[in-house]
């Protein structure tokens, strides 16, 4: 039997036809792909992405295994039989990869008909791997394999394909994805994606030139994707294995980068390979450092979120025995409030004979402070059912324009007495400006914001307007004044509850800051809502209520 002109592999792979780069890019991607895809499996054995990637990684250390072999044998026969394997390897482990991103962002397997897509692209290989299409002869002078159109070309546009597959599937499934899991994903992608091409890359150039030496600079790229993978398991949790587990990855990564040392035989290659053990000890053990930092505050905030949580819990207990307390409370004071009011009605109207005007005042003032309480009271039981869900509404069709030209006609006495001018416009073109609400709370609501505008209008007028817009089918109600106004502060944070304005205290003191909250929460319940805006502090302030429109 003819050989090729060396003397024959030792140990199957050594030999003076091995160049010193192949031992070290091949033990270094080798022990990459196996360490961590192992160390994976082990702490996931049940998870599908795990058990993917361990045998994504096998059949590319496989490859590997078969191209050191490649480079060390003599024997042609050897050769065809390597070199038809690692053809057919390729492309299966590229679909691996597929299945393998697929699983570990979308935790599943693809569809049946992308899975019967990549078999058909796969076909071919399998078929025509024992004929001249695949392999032509050996050429004996350098143990090389003229090759066919099926690994010179359809083997490369497959992994092409199924590369741009996974590029799909990144850019269609990510962008969906939150947080951490964004991330990590983003992280396991890139660096598949950066190992694919330059494997490819390299092994292409390769196979059109004829220098196979330059296939060996894309196996560099599986230990930046292992250590992608391993940064993942670190940061982010990656696989869901503890962060704690890298220091013994760390660990297990010396010592196999050590053991280079004791395979590479050239004083340049034992240079490189004691570089970068010195290398991976020292980042290794900034990393077990980092680590342990990591994992110690990650456990206290684990801990102080389950004490927040707790927390939480119990003042959810607390605020609903607030509302509880406010609401018996509440009920409790308003029974005596409506017997003091009467009393001192009927006092000051004098069923009881007449009053000194010295009495008559103090009775009026009685009555005034009774009737702002009871409107506190009011306020206090309206916030109690809203939070507790109770509060009811009598939905019915009814006119807005009728209703608030009512309510103004009322009021305009009062402002005239307070020296304002209180004016109804209706600008209603397309509709009679019906809604469907409850007709007391929408009274209540725009009673209320028309009472808060002549309180904090010291002087000028009060206009009201009612309009629509028939595109969103709503009643718009504006209650502009030229009153205290507002900054935008004070707008952001006006509808919440016990807020007032900071200069509304100079203008009025009464008031719980619970009116524009009580009011707004009864406008958004019946498909409405209140907005406010202002030019800012002393020029005036718009409210504008907003309710369903029936055409």
């Amino acid at each position: 039997m003819i050989f090729c002109p060396w003397e024959p592999a030792s140990y199957i792979f050594f030999s003076s036809n091995v160049p010193d780069l192949v031992h070290y890019s091949h033990g270094i991607a080798l022990v990459a792909a196996l360490a961590i895809s192992l160390y994976v499996f082990f702490n996931n054995p049940k998870s599908l992405t795990a058990r993917l990637y361990l045998i994504f990684s096998s059949l590319i250390s496989t490859w590997i295994v078969l191209d050191v072999v490649l480079w060390a044998t003599n024997d042609p026969g050897v050769v065809m039989f390597a070199w038809s394997v690692q053809v057919l390897l390729e492309p299966l482990s590229y679909a691996l990869a597929f299945y393998l991103a697929h699983s570990y962002l979308k935790k599943s397997l693809p569809r049946y008909r992308v899975s019967a897509l990549v078999f058909i692209v796969l076909v071919p290989l399998i078929i025509f791997l024992p004929t001249s299409l695949n392999l032509q002869a050996i050429l004996l002078s350098s143990c090389e394999s003229l090759e066919g159109p099926l690994a010179k070309y359809y083997s490369y546009f497959v992994n092409l394909v199924l590369t741009s597959f996974i590029v799909i599937l990144a850019f269609v499934t990510i962008p969906r994805l939150k947080g951490a899991e964004k991330k990590t994903s983003s992280l396991f992608v890139l660096g598949l994606l950066t190992f694919l091409f330059s494997f490819t890359s390299g092994n292409i150039l390769s196979s059109f030139t004829d220098d196979w030496k330059l296939s060996q600079y894309g196996l560099f790229a599986l230990p930046v994707f292992s250590g992608i993978v391993a940064y993942s398991i670190v940061k982010y949790r990656a696989f869901k294995i503890k962060a704690v587990g890298a220091q013994i990855l760390v660990f297990t990564l010396w010592l196999l980068v050590g053991a280079l040392l004791l395979v590479v035989q050239s004083p340049t290659s034992r240079a490189v390979a004691f570089a970068t053990l010195l290398f991976t000890l020292g980042a290794g053990y900034l990393l077990i450092k980092s680590v342990k930092r990591e994992v110690a505050q990650r456990e206290e905030i684990e801990k102080l979120a389950a004490n927040l949580e707790s927390a939480n819990v119990k003042l959810k207990e607390l605020d609903k025995m607030k509302s509880e307390f406010v609401s018996i409370a509440s009920h409790q004071l308003r029974s005596p409030l409506t017997s003091i009011r009467g009393y001192t009605s009927m006092l000051s109207e004098g069923s009881y004979g007449p009053l000194s005007p010295k009495a008559k005042d103090a009775i009026d003032r009685i009555a005034e402070s009774s009737r702002l309480m009871a409107l506190s009271i009011e306020d206090y039981l309206n916030v109690s059912r809203i939070q507790s869900g109770n509060m009811k509404y009598e939905l019915s069709d009814f006119n807005v324009k009728d209703m608030v030209s009512r309510l103004v006609d009322d009021k305009r006495r009062e402002a005239m007495k307070k020296g304002l001018l209180l004016t109804f416009k209706n600008e209603l073109h397309k509709s009679k400006g019906v809604t469907h609400a409850d007709i007391g709370k929408t009274t209540q609501i725009m009673h209320n914001l028309i009472d808060n505008a002549m309180k904090y209008t010291p002087k000028g007028k009060i206009e009201v307007v009612i309009t629509e817009d028939t595109k969103a089918k709503h009643i718009i109600v504006n209650i502009s004044d030229t009153g205290i106004g507002m900054t935008p502060e004070t707008r952001a944070s006006l509808f919440e509850k016990f807020k007032r304005a900071d200069i509304a205290n100079s203008v009025n003191v009464t008031g719980t800051g619970l009116g524009l909250y009580i009011a707004r929460k009864m406008a958004q319940d019946m498909g409405g809502d209140i907005t406010v805006s202002s030019p800012g502090a002393g020029l005036g302030s718009t409210f504008s209520i907003t309710l369903p429109l029936h055409l």
